[in-house]
């Protein structure tokens, strides 16, 4: 099986190194003991159905490729070594199952497929593990590991919705970085309960993703006065556009918006703002997103790789430069009753990115959300600031 990366997948694999792996990961924590063997045999039956994620990555003349591994995917025992996000290398398999005592995580480069996909994986092995514990579940919305493949789940979805429109986006701005300590990278959680969020995200009339984007930009703001500076703030948000276009596709299917902070002291002002802007995600947006990238990969079509990869990593910096941080939302995993009850929350991490000192991302299952914060920085004060924010009133520049 040979696979043509769509244009995210291509400049991914552009990109992929140790200090921008393009990495990112899901994972699902029990309130039991996992069992490694039946993990096994449970990723054992989600390879075979969902071949596509078993892959290497391949450098053809013209483009990038992935292509059918050949073995079997074993699973990862996470010990103190294992560095989460971490790179992949060259001809490895671009698909970690990790496990520890009572959770797994799923680990991928960006070339192979999106959160929203990953996530969906992750659950469909889930419910495949304890279909084989004989705990017999509803796989309605899920992917049957006991099925055959599906050609639609690995069909390139931006060729099915793409034109070649150029994209009235502005310029990239000159944004304001925190100064920081490098570290080595790793990822922080918080957990919170949905029951004492959204009662404070819905008295502004605003969503859990904006709500805690307010959170994430008070702080920004607050490290911005320290240092002094007036650069604007800015966070790059990903955008599923399976919300605008359904398709089958478990490959990549996202866009970005970059959201400005507005510059206020006003905390019921700042959301407005914010939600303001989220307001403008229309379904042509969308379009015009992903028709630029689209109309500019078709254009290199027969630029030899070794010179075109220069100009997928200029064009793949374009499109996301010109942010302070990025924060991506996986929303509410809805699982089956008695597959629920076993789950006791989800993660979602981002990997980490050059000179960018955090990365947030959250989700949220049954009645628990957590936030992650992939950092590269020595000082993660901030997240203990953000996540005592989004739990109590919230005073902007107090």
């Amino acid at each position: 099986m040979k696979i043509k990366l769509c244009h995210l997948g291509q400049f991914y694999s552009a990109v992929n190194s140790e200090k921008n792996p393009g990495t990112y990961s899901v994972g699902v924590h029990l309130k039991e003991p996992l069992k490694p063997k039946v993990l096994q045999q449970a990723a054992n039956d989600l390879i075979k159905r969902l071949p596509h994620m078993n892959v290497r990555g391949h450098s053809g003349f013209f483009h990038y490729y992935n292509v059918a591994s050949g073995k079997p995917l074993k699973i990862e025992k996470i010990n103190a070594r294992t560095q989460p996000c971490r790179h992949f290398k060259k001809g490895s398999q671009l698909l970690r199952i990790l496990y520890g005592r009572r959770h797994f995580t799923l680990e991928v480069l960006h070339s192979v497929c999106d959160g929203r996909s990953l996530a969906m994986a992750a659950s469909s092995l889930l419910i495949r593990y304890y279909e084989l514990m004989e705990l017999k579940a509803d796989k309605s919305g899920f992917v049957d590991c006991a099925a055959a493949p599906d050609k639609e789940e690995a069909e390139d979805a931006y060729l099915s919705h793409a034109d070649m429109r150029k994209s009235k986006s502005k310029k990239t701005e000159n944004v304001y970085i925190p100064k920081f300590q490098p570290a080595k990278h790793r990822i922080i959680t918080h957990k919170f309960e949905i029951a004492e969020l959204k009662p404070r995200a819905k008295a502004h009339g605003i969503t859990l993703t904006e709500y805690i984007m307010a959170g994430i930009f008070t702080e920004y703001a607050k490290l911005r006065a320290k240092e002094d500076v007036e650069k604007p703030i800015t966070c790059s948000i990903p955008i599923d556009c399976r919300g605008f276009f359904p398709t089958k596709s478990l490959r990549n299917f996202v866009t970005h918006k970059i959201v400005k902070m507005p510059e206020t002291t006003d905390f019921a002002k700042m959301v407005a703002g914010i939600k303001k802007q989220f307001e403008t995600i229309t379904p042509d947006f969308v379009q015009e997103k992903i028709s630029e990238m689209e109309r500019l990969i078709r254009l290199g079509r027969f630029v030899p790789l070794f010179i075109k990869k220069w100009a997928i990593k200029g064009v793949g910096h374009s499109a996301t430069a010109g942010c302070s941080t990025a924060f991506s939302n996986l929303g509410l995993i809805k699982l089956p009753a008695k597959i629920q009850d076993k789950v006791d929350m989800y993660t979602f991490a981002l990997g980490p990115e050059p000179d960018v000192p955090h990365l947030f991302a959250c989700v949220a299952t049954g009645g628990t959300l957590t936030l992650t914060i992939t950092t590269s920085a020595k000082d993660i004060s901030i997240m203990e600031r953000i996540g005592k924010n989004l739990k109590e009133v919230q005073a902007y520049g107090a």
